[in-house]
């Protein structure tokens, strides 16, 4: 009897233990369910999501509607947009977000970063690549003339960026295939550039002043070769000359180069000249217009894509136009962005 007792006793404190040890656990998996990021509050949640890129951020939104609905919060994006767009390395007429604000678009942050963001624009290029591949083959059995493009702007002529001869003599990236004879009055000789892709175009270079002129002038539009200051209803503007007019309506697309190390200063001198050789009534609205910007190394701070757009007023042009981000000593960015140009200059 002794036996049974003394059993009962030690087996009603072995209960007694593993309903201590059983609410012991339960508490814990309650504080470890605190823990979870789905009790976390609202906003603790998109700041989370803040700190996320936008692929990143597109990936978390496929685990549940809840988060589907947080990451597409439009001042989360616009707040990633206005983050992220100071690093974004080329923008063109159709991918620059500024438009869409001023045409006050229905169409929400998280779609125009989607649209114009250069990362998200490359993966969609890769998924399209076969169907791509194929209208280039089908496009380059259609007849088309060799595009006419001409080189000028401040950045040719900056002390610091030698582009066109490493343009010219860089046999990996561009091959010279011909020297195409000057066709008017007080403009060179071009060349017959061949690009990987097999495209060839033939490059004007137009330079403001000989070397000698431009070391020694104060502003850029004295004794500049390509414009002049006329004087229209008691006003002065600048308008291109005669000779460098007639190649300029003669000319498929534009590049304009500009020396985007930070710091350096954009001068009302360099906007008006190249307004004055984009002009509607010397050009077509349908001809292109790259920008270079162009830092000598990618060691040097630049000035964004989206202040250059700002600082030329290029929102305002009514034909395409791209940024792209240039290193001259690796040409990085020159290829794509003349590959854009030629696909561009032969639409119409």
């Amino acid at each position: 009897m002794g036996d049974t007792d003394d059993f009962c006793v030690v087996s009603g404190g072995l209960q007694q233990f593993i309903n201590k040890q059983e609410k012991k656990m339960s508490v814990g998996d309650q504080n470890k369910r605190g823990l979870n990021v789905n009790d976390l509050p609202v906003n603790v949640k998109i700041k989370i999501f803040s700190y996320l890129d936008a692929i990143q951020l597109c990936r978390i939104s496929r685990v549940c509607k809840e988060w589907y609905d947080l990451t597409s919060d439009n001042i989360l994006w616009s707040e990633i947009l206005e983050r992220d767009i100071r690093s974004w390395n080329v923008i063109s007429h159709r991918t620059n977000p500024g438009l869409y604000k001023e045409v006050e678009s229905e169409w929400s942050n998280k779609e125009i970063y989607l649209h114009c963001s250069p990362t998200t624009n490359h993966l969609m290029h890769e998924e399209n690549a076969l169907f791509r591949s194929f209208t280039s083959m089908i496009r380059s059995f259609l007849p088309k003339k060799t595009p006419k493009i001409a080189m000028f702007g401040p950045g040719l002529e900056s002390g610091t960026l030698k582009i066109v001869p490493l343009i010219i003599n860089n046999t990996d990236m561009l091959k010279t295939v011909g020297v195409a004879p000057g066709e008017f009055t007080g403009v060179g000789a071009g060349f017959y550039l061949k690009i990987p892709s097999g495209q060839v175009f033939q490059l004007a270079i137009l330079y403001s002043a000989s070397s000698k002129v431009r070391k020694t002038r104060r502003k850029r539009l004295e004794n500049n070769s390509l414009v002049e200051l006329v004087s229209k209803d008691g006003e002065q503007v600048v308008e291109l000359k005669p000779a460098v007019r007639a190649c300029c309506c003669a000319m498929d697309a534009f590049i304009y180069v500009v020396d985007s190390t930070k710091g350096n200063r954009f001068e009302q001198e360099d906007y008006d000249e190249l307004m004055a050789v984009v002009n509607e009534r010397w050009s077509a609205p349908h001809v292109p217009v790259l920008i270079m910007s162009c830092t000598p190394t990618n060691q040097q701070q630049r000035i964004p894509c989206v202040d250059v757009i700002k600082m030329l007023n290029l929102s305002s042009f009514n034909r395409p136009w791209q940024v792209q981000d240039v290193n001259v000593d690796s040409l990085t960015g020159v290829i794509p962005s003349i590959q854009w140009l030629i696909e561009q200059s032969q639409r119409r």
